[in-house]
């Protein structure tokens, strides 16, 4: 879930429509590949009735869901609050490549020496081989942060010496102003490609052809993402 529903969360008939739309939006999956947040029912009966998840179609189903582990509880953040945080780490496969899916937070334990969580979703996910990182977040604007956000993703991208897809949503909730601002970077830690801040936006890359995705297989590469 990328936007902070707050109590929404606590009613099931709230549950059932993000459900719903889940739904509708595997029935356009058949020839492609669709990434969307949404809250998943956690199946356990310990813990938090529910998780954060990014949830991937294709083929008209849901072929892998990415929980999300590291749930921020500082400034305007809640989650652990509502969710249960991930502890099963699985990258996803589409099309010939491996996919390391996760959302948001779950990207900014990377500085050793302030080390706010125990336990890293990538460090996890990094021991199966994926070919590529696509992250999923809600980052909220302020002066810096955009500046903060690219530093770390480069940062990821060099660590784990991946290719990194970062999709940011952009719109307002309301007092919390959502700036987009996506971006791709190379294996190299090099921002390639930006999309526009604070307006909806488009692009479609070839993963194949881009001189700094190292280790993604050949086959069909393209992505588009918003």
């Amino acid at each position: 879930m990328r936007l902070p529903p707050r109590d929404f969360l606590e009613f099931s008939d709230f549950i059932a429509r993000c459900d719903a739309s889940v739904k509708r939006l595997e029935a356009l999956s058949i020839d492609i590949g669709i990434i969307v947040g949404s809250p998943s029912v956690n199946p356990k009966i310990e813990g938090k009735n529910l998780h954060n998840s990014a949830y991937f179609l294709s083929g008209g189903k849901t072929i892998g869901v990415a929980h999300k582990a590291l749930l921020p509880n500082y400034d305007i953040f809640d989650e652990y609050r509502y969710f249960e945080p991930n502890t099963v780490f699985n990258c996803i496969d589409f099309k010939g490549k491996k996919i390391a899916l996760t959302v948001c937070e779950d990207l900014w334990d990377i500085d050793e020496d302030d080390k706010l969580y125990v336990i890293s979703p990538m460090q996890e996910l990094v021991k199966q081989q994926p070919d590529l990182m696509i992250n999923i977040a809600a980052s909220p604007f302020d002066y810096e942060h955009a500046a903060e956000r690219e530093r770390v993703l480069r940062k990821n991208a060099l660590t784990y010496n991946l290719p990194l897809l970062y999709v940011n949503h952009v719109g307002a909730q309301t007092e919390l102003i959502f700036d987009g601002g996506s971006v791709y970077v190379g294996a190299d830690g090099e921002v390639n490609s930006r999309m526009a801040f604070f307006e909806e936006d488009f692009a479609v890359f070839d993963t194949n052809s881009h001189p700094s995705v190292g280790g993604v297989p050949e086959g069909e590469g393209v992505v588009a993402w918003l």
